[in-house]
């Protein structure tokens, strides 16, 4: 997927049911828009290949590589997006909010875990959860000024703990393995073979993180 044209989640953002991947799988349900947040300039939509419930991806609306090229007009929007969705899924889950991205390079043709939109994942996981990040990770204050500075235009995976400090790897020559973070989170569960949300998609729980979502909002 190279544009906006192609891409699922700019489909998924505008309720076009015809490239909406969780529409697409879920053949004899009536289309619905599966947005569980939005403002101007953001969607959160659920993840197709969860990696626990309530797993969700908060989506620029523009058709962008990564957060590191985000505009800087976005970034207040960012923050309070980010807040308020931490907020919400401990509502409806419980637990701990985990926050992941895995960048693509500004430039070139290499399209991260087959997806060229830009997306942060948001996980909740079991209070005391450990990612098991070894010494390539990078400590920093979290902020997408200084995510932009330390990427320097390459591929990178951001992580940041549910108590906010963020970390940066940042990708050598050869790149960093696709779906690199959920590799890792699924690992750290014990699930190995459920970290490939190509080959293990699951279209009715990504559903029903929809579903509760919303629930659980209006209900408040």
């Amino acid at each position: 997927m190279t544009s906006s044209e192609a891409c699922c989640l700019c489909s998924q953002i505008a309720g076009d049911p015809g490239n909406d991947l969780i529409a697409r799988l879920l053949p004899d349900v009536p289309y619905v828009r599966r947005i569980m947040h939005e403002d101007a300039a953001f969607a959160v939509v659920p993840s197709l290949g969860p990696l626990a419930p309530g797993h969700c991806l908060l989506c620029p609306k523009t058709h962008i590589r990564s957060f590191a090229v985000l505009d800087r007009s976005d970034y207040a929007a960012y923050t309070a997006m980010k807040a308020t969705l931490r907020e919400r899924l401990r509502d409806c889950h419980g637990g701990e909010i985990h926050v992941f991205e895995h960048g693509m390079a500004a430039t070139g043709n290499r399209v991260v875990c087959t997806v060229d939109h830009a997306h942060m994942h948001f996980v909740p996981l079991p209070s005391g959860f450990d990612a098991g990040l070894d010494d390539a990770w990078i400590p920093f204050d979290g902020s997408l000024d200084a995510l932009r500075e330390l990427a320097g235009g390459a591929e990178y995976v951001l992580y940041e703990t549910p108590a906010g400090a963020a970390y940066l790897l940042k990708a050598k020559a050869s790149g960093i393995e696709s779906q690199h973070m959920r590799r890792l989170i699924a690992g750290a569960l014990g699930s190995n073979s459920h970290w490939n949300w190509r080959t293990a998609p699951d279209a009715a729980a990504a559903d029903r993180t929809w579903r509760n979502f919303v629930g659980v909002v209006a209900a408040t």
